[in-house]
């Protein structure tokens, strides 16, 4: 073994480690489902188009009841809002709230500054070669067990999704 598994290993832990600390930073350290808030944030801010908790949990391939303690510690921090959807009442549509944009966005600019030191000297061209080497080994372990399949968006590096912690 020439050590590359260990080192990717403690390449992922260090990038999350700084992503966590940057994300407290930020003031969004407490965000107990980052990569849930993230994916509600690309939704219509219209309530008619907010999608449903089972919906969400397709999207993110996760179980339902995941989704669901999640969204729950979300809704209590004021992240989210659920919504009876009108036209069935037996179903809520989930929506971000502004301080969940407001806490996106922060992550968003505490994701970009780890990105760009951990970059720090490293041309465009080698960044876009490091993201698809990325692609590749993302590929090559999907076809022995990695969790996504097909063209489904995951988690990507950095943005690993956690339980909550004040819940």
């Amino acid at each position: 073994m020439d050590g590359s598994a260990l080192l990717f290993n403690q390449l992922l832990r260090t990038h999350h480690n700084a992503c966590m600390a940057a994300l407290a930073r930020f003031g969004a350290g407490d965000v107990g489902s980052p990569r849930l808030l993230v994916t509600l944030s690309h939704y219509p801010d219209d309530p008619d188009h907010a999608p449903t908790q089972k919906e969400l949990a397709d999207r993110l391939h996760s179980a339902p009841p995941t989704i669901a303690a999640s969204l729950k510690c979300l809704e209590r921090q004021g992240y989210v809002a659920r919504r009876t959807d009108e036209k069935d009442s037996r179903r809520n549509r989930i929506s971000i709230t502004q301080k969940g944009r407001d806490v996106v966005e922060a992550g968003e600019r505490a994701f970009q500054q780890v990105d760009d030191h951990m970059y720090q000297g490293f041309s465009p061209e080698e960044r876009e070669q490091v993201h698809r080497f990325h692609q590749r080994m993302l590929e090559n372990l999907y076809q022995i067990g990695g969790h996504c399949q097909g063209d489904a968006p995951c988690t990507p590096p950095g943005s690993p999704e956690r339980k909550c912690d004040p819940c």
